[in-house]
């Protein structure tokens, strides 16, 4: 079932109700909150363009969707009721990306007594939620797997001695203006609902539409990421948040191609081998590489590299590697194109690849832990390279570099 089944006729019939029904009655009765963006405008009157779009879809098959059911977003609704013959404007200004990180900046986190800083309760659970959203899970997340999964997380990053209650960011959250909960009866939304009600109800809460249509753009999403670490998760150690939480993908800007030596894929049997090595089936999948490109920096670059100026030669040819600024595949989602790629050694590759350093704004490259000396990135004429690029690249070395004080 999809939008497709509903008919001009469903939506007439739609209209009716909300009239018949009052906005605010029409809206609580099938769970929708006010349009941000798209209003139906029919006769002289506006209507919720989602809200109608649920009900429609009721009498057209039976099935009154919910607002969690727009897996498309406000904007294909607005596409079907056009293709149908009605008007649909924009009504209010649709939040953008500093929008998103202003709100983050100024989360309404509590202080208990005697607490060294703000509650991360809030932060560490908008931060799981951003890991949902780089790994394309569904927004709204149930009250039993967000308890289950939030829990054990501000057991061990929130404050020493804080209560681990995943119940008050569930709720609270809504106050960011950035969340929702859906499947609270009204009459019992006055107050934060207790357990039993929570547990009796199984609602489901996160980020709005409109923000988690923001955080598919994967710098956003990075952006989100650093803001919260640095406002509110400074004296976290991040490589280990970061595994916690499902954003390992952020500890690098690319994938390693193979595992690493100290996982356990063996069978620990040190004596000597015989035969060839084992050998186990494995289906993955892996983003398909434009060759070209490659050859193409190694050639406008010479097979030198940018960082440490190194020829490499191997098996009597010049060796060198293409190297993508802003990671290919997930959670980067990095174009395959000459102006995201790097010629590197291999040693560079591998310290670049691990956020080990990067190039500054200046077009200095500087070490990200160590105090090596800067110098400038060689960069042939007829290689651009784009800025943005570099700058997602700068953005992950920051969020990686922290290291919580010692004791």
């Amino acid at each position: 079932m999809g939008l497709g089944d509903i008919e001009y006729d469903h939506i007439i019939a739609a209209t009716e109700e909300f009239r018949r029904l009052g906005r605010d009655n029409f809206l609580q009765t099938y769970g929708f909150g006010r349009a941000r963006s798209y209003e139906l405008v029919l006769d002289g009157m506006r209507y919720d363009s989602k809200a109608i779009a649920g009900v429609a879809h009721g009498h057209a098959t039976g099935a009154f969707l919910t607002a969690g059911d727009f897996s498309g977003g406000a904007a294909t609704v607005a596409r079907r009721l056009r293709d149908l013959g009605f008007v649909v404007e924009t009504g209010e200004t649709p939040p953008n990306r500093a929008t998103l990180l202003e709100h983050l900046r100024k989360l309404k986190v509590s202080r208990g007594p005697g607490s060294p800083g703000p509650s991360r309760h809030q932060p560490l659970s908008l931060l799981w939620a951003l890991s949902r959203a780089a790994d394309e899970q569904p927004r709204m997340t149930p009250w039993p797997r967000f308890r289950d999964e939030v829990g054990p997380l501000l057991v061990e990053f929130g404050l020493p001695n804080a209560k681990a209650t995943p119940e008050y960011p569930f709720w609270h959250l809504r106050g960011s203006g950035l969340w929702e909960v859906q499947g609270i009866p009204a009459e019992l939304t006055n107050a934060m609902p207790k357990l039993g009600i929570l547990d009796a109800y199984h609602p489901q809460a996160g980020f709005k539409e409109e923000f988690a249509g923001l955080l598919l753009d994967p710098v956003t999403r990075l952006d989100a990421i650093a803001t919260l670490c640095e406002t509110y998760l400074q004296d976290v150690d991040r490589q280990t948040l970061f595994a916690r939480m499902g954003l390992a993908g952020y500890t690098t800007a690319g994938g390693l191609a193979s595992l690493p030596e100290d996982e356990n894929t063996g069978t620990g049997d040190h004596t000597r081998a015989t035969g060839p090595a084992p050998r186990r089936d494995t289906n993955r999948s892996v983003v398909v590489r434009d060759v070209a490109l490659a050859r193409k920096v190694k050639e406008l670059e010479g097979d030198r590299c940018q960082i440490c100026g190194t020829a490499l030669r191997h098996l009597n040819r010049p060796y060198s590697q293409a190297a993508h600024i802003r990671g290919l595949g997930s959670p980067h989602h990095g174009p395959d194109e000459l102006r995201n790629l790097l010629c590197l050694c291999a040693n560079c590759h591998v310290l670049f690849d691990g956020l080990e350093i990067y190039v500054d704004p200046d077009g200095l490259v500087r070490g990200t832990r160590d105090g090596r000396a800067p110098h400038p990135l060689r960069r042939a004429s007829g290689h651009p390279i784009d800025e943005a690029h570099l700058a997602y690249h700068r953005n992950l070395c920051h969020i990686n570099d922290h290291k919580p004080a010692a004791g």
